[in-house]
């Protein structure tokens, strides 16, 4: 377990929760290595995360990419739109240089190359379908496909995610002894139903749309969510007293930053 752990006891110690720790690493840890790369997901573990997430798109020729934009040119040196560009295109990009010059010639990560990572590091994961709109079955048949070789069957720490309902359905039936979560906007007004229709476990929460009726709504529900994406740790404490299970976090080591005993470590 991490060194320190600022959630309430109850939530420390709920039972048949898809995620028990309180901290996922977003896109691994963005602010040291590039975004949703291997180094980025290495830096994550190295500084004590015990899950990383992940976007999955499609290219053109539907291979299974580690990338979080329906376009290239924000974290590569190309430009265009990953559903536009081949397998080849995608990987002859850098996507190391935007961050620094010590990144450059880092690639963007095929899906089995995160797996492997993933299961070497000995960490969590969440696997977010991200479809180009118009390839939400698509991205989640590929992509899940996959998953089922090269995800250990009974290992366990992998959940789904995703923003469209239509991936988070087919990924019900494609793996549906894997967890689900279904990530919102706007917070709804009737968690426990919303869940039931989506056919998930978890929701999946903006910070900048959670007031305090709304989570008000949150705790009486009972259900696991999470927050997304906070990178003060102060900023946790109200999400964590209205019963958040975990937070999504570029700083993979937020909370020992700010532990009590941080001067002495």
């Amino acid at each position: 377990m991490p060194a320190f752990d600022p959630r309430p006891l109850a939530t420390i110690q709920r039972q048949n929760v898809a995620v028990p720790d309180a901290l996922i690493a977003h896109r691994g840890a963005p602010l040291l290595a590039p975004e949703n790369t291997l180094p980025a997901m290495r830096a994550a573990a190295a500084r004590g995360a015990r899950w990383v997430e992940v976007d999955v798109k499609l290219t053109r020729d539907m291979q299974p990419v580690i990338i979080h934009d329906d376009r290239v040119d924000r974290t590569t040196n190309g430009r265009g739109f990953v559903a536009n560009m081949s397998f080849e295109d995608i990987r002859q990009l850098d996507a190391g240089s935007f961050f620094s010059p010590d990144f450059a010639g880092t690639r963007v990560p095929t899906l089995e190359e995160l797996v492997e990572t993933v299961l070497d590091l000995d960490i969590g994961l969440q696997l977010e379908l991200k479809p180009t709109a118009g390839d939400d079955i698509e991205t989640a048949e590929v992509a899940l496909a996959a998953m089922k070789d090269l995800w250990p069957v009974h290992r366990g720490r992998l959940f789904i995610t995703s923003f469209s309902i239509r991936s988070i359905h087919a990924a019900a039936r494609l793996l549906p002894d894997v967890p689900r979560a279904f990530a919102v906007v706007v917070p709804p007004r009737d968690p426990k139903a919303l869940l039931a229709e989506t056919r998930c476990q978890i929701l999946h929460l903006q910070r900048d749309f959670l007031p305090d009726d709304a989570l008000k709504i949150m705790a009486d529900s009972g259900i696991e969510y999470a927050v997304a994406t906070i990178n003060e740790a102060q900023a946790t404490e109200r999400f964590f007293a209205a019963g958040a299970q975990t937070i999504l976090s570029d700083i993979p080591d937020l909370f020992e930053r700010t532990a009590p005993h941080a001067d002495s470590l």
